[in-house]
């Protein structure tokens, strides 16, 4: 026995390195080929089962009552629904250029202020008092000026003398301008109309750059970014109309294009980011909302669309059930189709239907092809 099994162990094992190395590829196309036998065994027993029911009429089930729908063409549009945060426009929160005894401040909390109009006025005693004695000086080195220069025209005095008075007079000016410039920085005015919505310091404190001292929002106009995932960006583009809802303003929807679409996607969420704009005149949509965007994805007209929960499932694919016949009765037949974009509620069927075709709609779970069915 031992001289038997030997050889055959060794061959055994000789045959199995000789079989080729298996890959991924190989196995995909040995799945691929199994799918299509599966496909056309499918299809053989189909026609079987009809050719029997020709042969032997008296093994017929019963008749199973149905409810059939013509094949309807509309407009598909799918939608994705997408949450983002309301920011205003015009926002800002102003801080002084320089630092400052606050002196007063003229506006209140709540209040609505035009362009341009003081909201806080720092201390300048010793800046006007400093501008006040430059000018006292300037003036009459304007006057040496002016003699020196008549002078100088005339051909009498040196030219370092004239040059010497007139660059003096020169830096002055520079120097007036500049302190003027400051006197105008100790008046904090409003960048753009809007209302003040919080002040943030008090008469006799330091004001610094860089520290806010007053929040000013517009509410005219708002915007809201969203992230949209990365498989939309052939379908999500700029000008698309989004539905905008606001979850804590029942009844409030706004209808506005898109304003913005990134070219950049994010790589750790695979998302791209989108922005819409919209008018708020009434001022009823505040800032830091929660908006929800209700966001095109595609858009099929007059395409064929069928109930999504008509259609079955099975290892050759998705199917429906046509019903053949005249009158009210007929056949079930088995139809596979090839489906395109779903909303969950209806299905495109982008082939295996035409429009003369009338679908099962009701019973559909109580047949097979080649049932009997009335309508």
């Amino acid at each position: 026995m031992k001289k038997v099994i030997i050889p055959i162990v060794v061959l055994i094992l000789s045959l199995a390195s000789c079989q080729p190395k298996r890959t991924a590829d190989t196995v995909s196309a040995e799945i691929g080929k199994t799918r299509t036998e599966i496909a056309a065994l499918s299809q053989k027993l189909e026609t079987l089962e009809a050719e029997l029911v020709t042969l032997q009429p008296e093994k017929v089930e019963k008749t199973v009552k149905v409810a059939i729908s013509a094949v309807s063409r509309k407009d598909f549009a799918d939608y994705i629904i997408s949450s983002g945060n309301v920011e205003a426009v015009k926002t800002a929160s102003i801080s002084p250029e320089m630092s400052g005894k606050i002196e007063s401040i003229p506006v209140k909390e709540g209040q609505w202020v035009k362009k341009g109009q003081v909201l806080l006025n720092l201390d300048s005693k010793v800046m006007k008092n400093s501008l006040a004695e430059l000018d006292k000086s300037y003036e009459m080195v304007v006057t040496l000026y002016i003699k020196q220069k008549e002078l100088w025209d005339q051909g009498v005095g040196s030219e370092m003398q004239y040059l010497e008075i007139k660059n003096r007079k020169e830096s002055m000016e520079r120097t007036r301008e500049t302190l003027s410039s400051q006197m105008e920085m100790t008046r904090i005015v409003a960048p753009f109309e809007g209302r003040i919505e919080k002040v943030m310091v008090k008469v006799g404190e330091l004001a610094t750059p860089g520290r806010g001292i007053i929040d000013l929002v517009n509410l005219d106009r708002l915007y809201i970014n969203t992230e949209v995932s990365e498989s939309f960006l052939a379908t999500v583009r700029k000008g698309d109309t989004v539905m905008v809802e606001f979850p804590n303003l029942p009844g409030v929807t706004k209808t506005v294009p898109i304003a913005f679409t990134s070219n950049i996607i994010n790589p750790l969420s695979r998302t791209f980011p989108i922005r819409v704009e919209l008018q708020n005149s009434r001022g009823e949509i505040k800032p830091n909302m929660l908006a929800s965007l209700k966001i095109r994805t595609d858009n099929q007209p007059r395409a064929i669309v069928v109930p999504t929960s008509m259609i079955r499932q099975d290892v050759g694919g998705s199917y429906v059930f046509v019903a053949l016949g005249s009158g009210n009765s007929g056949t079930a037949k088995k139809t596979y189709i090839t489906t395109g974009s779903s909303d969950g509620v209806d299905t495109v069927v982008k082939e295996g239907l035409t429009d003369s075709d009338m679908i099962v709609s009701l019973g559909y779970n109580q047949i097979k092809n080649g049932t009997l069915i009335t309508w």
